[in-house]
């Protein structure tokens, strides 16, 4: 009988170890298990936090990119606007002593020919060489036009050159066919094929402004949305 009582006490602290055993093994699994977990949510939360914050540097680096960029774009716009303003401010200074210089009939001169004549070549200069070196901001037709005006002026230069040179040396029939070459200079070229080119060019020049106004206004907007 005493052996049986040891027997059901021993089998019951037996199950009883075993019952505390198996829910230790399993609280400790659980608490493992959530500890695990939230040791996960803090690493997704830390990385989650680190791409957030590289997110927003590209973000910001790229925002910055593209300001730099709308920046020099604009300057860009705002150079051609500055050198279509000059280019034709130029023609007009080049065309001026040149049409005084071959037009037919002059009411008191204040300048001799030769005076004239040598601020034709400045002025000549200023303007073609301002052009050469801003070609580039420049649209084809605009190009195009302008060198069909060099065209026409050293058509005229020409003529104007060969009939100073040759004028002392000559009488007769060759000097009234010197005359009239000045004269055909004179109104074709100068007054007639440059001014249609001029007209077409002013046409151009401020199509090509209003486009630059279109896309800094444009420019401006979009900033302005951001």
């Amino acid at each position: 009988m005493e052996i049986l009582e040891f027997l059901i006490s021993a089998s019951g602290i037996s199950a009883i170890l075993i019952f505390l055993s198996k829910w230790i093994i399993n609280y400790l699994g659980k608490m493992g298990i959530e500890n695990y977990r939230n040791e996960l949510q803090k690493e997704e939360l830390k990385t989650k936090h680190k791409f957030e914050l590289e997110a927003e540097k590209h973000r910001s680096d790229l925002a910055k990119i593209n300001l730099e960029f709308q920046i020099k774009l604009s300057k860009l716009h705002v150079d051609q606007f500055e050198i279509i303003r000059k280019i034709y401010s130029k023609l007009i200074q080049a065309e001026k002593p040149l049409e005084y210089l071959i037009r037919p009939i002059k009411i008191n001169p204040k300048k001799t020919d030769q005076e004239v004549a040598s601020e034709v070549g400045e002025k000549a200069n200023d303007f073609f060489d301002y052009f050469d070196e801003n070609e580039i901001l420049l649209n084809e037709e605009t190009s195009l036009l302008i060198e069909n005006i060099r065209k026409c002026y050293f058509e005229v230069w020409s003529t104007f050159s060969k009939k100073q040179f040759m004028e002392d040396a000559t009488s007769g029939e060759l000097r009234v066919k010197l005359g009239n070459e000045m004269n055909k200079a004179y109104k074709e070229v100068l007054q007639g094929e440059m001014q249609t080119l001029k007209l077409k060019l002013k046409e151009d020049l401020r199509t090509q402004i209003g486009v630059i106004e279109e896309n800094l206004v444009a420019k401006y907007a979009k900033n302005n949305s951001v």
